[in-house]
């Protein structure tokens, strides 16, 4: 017996054909389940949805992100203070003392802008600590008898020194330390070597700069960045770097943990001096005022942004003489700065600390007791 299929009941034509699964070899037709549901896409509105939803999962993460890396840029500045302090304290082991503000300088042509003596140089207390952050090979290109800051020819490999870029000098959260100082010569011409000083993030601890006002006979423009040591013409503060000078541990009778050493500061752009590391004004703050308070520093070249009100590094270039400068210690991070302590420690000093503590902080035998949180 055959079986005749007709077109519409042919396996390869038409309708699909199932065994009926009764055992009896009938082929049946297949029948959509009731409960089968059509497929679709996405509507619109149901895209937009998603998009929606996906932004405010983006906008609620983005803040978190981005105060993560905040931490661990803060984390990694800190680090940095504290190796500048425990090169500072190798310093302090090797030479008896911490390294001078700046100098060494004859005491008769300090200040006023011509060489005299031997040797008459303004390398900062920054150049001087290379050799104990693994910058030997910079460090045996000084000479220190030349003067970073003069007109003289600099010797051979001089110009390398001063314009070297060193991550352990610079705080991650700060660009400006990344350009330096007159880079390319486009603020002026300047000398043989005033172009392209690199800069510190770190400043040296040079007093509190309680009166601004010169004292006794001293004329309006001296230096604000003498001390009253054996000596000094015309002392004004009292920190633990000055010209010629750098404390002992012994002499900080308030405690090397009670002391700052240093603090951060914004360089600012390319045409402020701040931070300039080879310079006798650059790597220097004063607790005048308060952390990140926006009054302008005096500084001697202040750049065009660093003038606008509002700027994160204010300042004006109103000086008429050498070392009158004035720096208040700032950070990039919200609220705080980074300082780095005698004794080779660390703190995250408040922006809001009381003035005569933080004041306190910085003189290394003013016999006060500061307690902080």
């Amino acid at each position: 017996m055959s079986i005749r299929c007709t077109e519409n009941d042919h396996p390869r034509r038409g309708r699909r054909h199932y065994p009926s699964g009764r055992g009896d070899g009938y082929i049946g037709t297949a029948k959509p389940s009731p409960f089968a549901r059509p497929l679709r896409g996405f509507t619109l509105v149901e895209l937009l949805v998603v998009i929606a939803i996906i932004g405010v999962l983006v906008a609620l993460l983005l803040p978190a992100v981005q105060a993560a890396r905040e931490a661990a840029r803060r984390s990694q500045c800190t680090n940095n203070a504290r190796q500048v302090g425990l090169a500072c304290q190798n310093y302090h082991s090797a030479m008896g003392s911490l390294p001078p503000g700046y100098g060494m300088l004859p005491e008769d042509g300090y200040g006023k802008g011509v060489g005299g003596g031997t040797p008459y140089a303004e390398w900062s207390w920054a150049a001087r600590i290379f050799s104990y952050m693994e910058q030997g090979t910079i460090a045996q290109q000084i000479d220190w008898n030349w003067n970073p800051g003069g007109t003289a020819i600099p010797p051979r490999g001089i110009k390398e020194v001063v314009s070297a870029k060193l991550p352990a000098f610079h705080c991650p959260s700060d660009n400006s330390t990344q350009t330096n100082w007159n880079d390319g010569k486009v603020c002026f011409a300047g000398a043989a070597l005033t172009e392209g000083y690199g800069r510190i993030s770190y400043a040296g601890n040079f007093g509190n700069c309680a009166d601004t006002t010169p004292p006794g006979t001293a004329p309006a423009t001296a230096s604000a960045l003498e001390a009253p040591r054996e000596n000094t013409r015309y002392p004004r503060l009292d920190g633990v770097f000055s010209y010629n000078h750098g404390d002992k541990f012994s002499q900080i009778t308030d405690g090397t943990t009670n002391t700052l050493l240093t603090a951060e500061i914004i360089p600012g752009g390319v045409c402020s001096i701040r931070g300039a590391f080879a310079y006798d004004e650059g790597p220097v703050f004063m607790q005048f005022r308060l952390p990140n308070d926006p009054t302008p520093d005096t500084v001697r070249w202040c750049d065009a942004e660093d003038k606008i009100p509002g700027s994160l590094a204010p300042c004006l270039d109103s000086l008429t003489q050498l070392n009158m400068v004035l720096h208040t210690a700032r950070s990039m991070h919200p609220g705080i700065v980074v300082t780095g302590m005698c004794d080779g420690s660390t703190r995250n000093v408040s922006e809001n600390i009381d003035l005569v503590a933080w004041r306190a902080m910085g003189t290394p035998r003013g016999e006060e007791v500061v307690s902080l949180p």
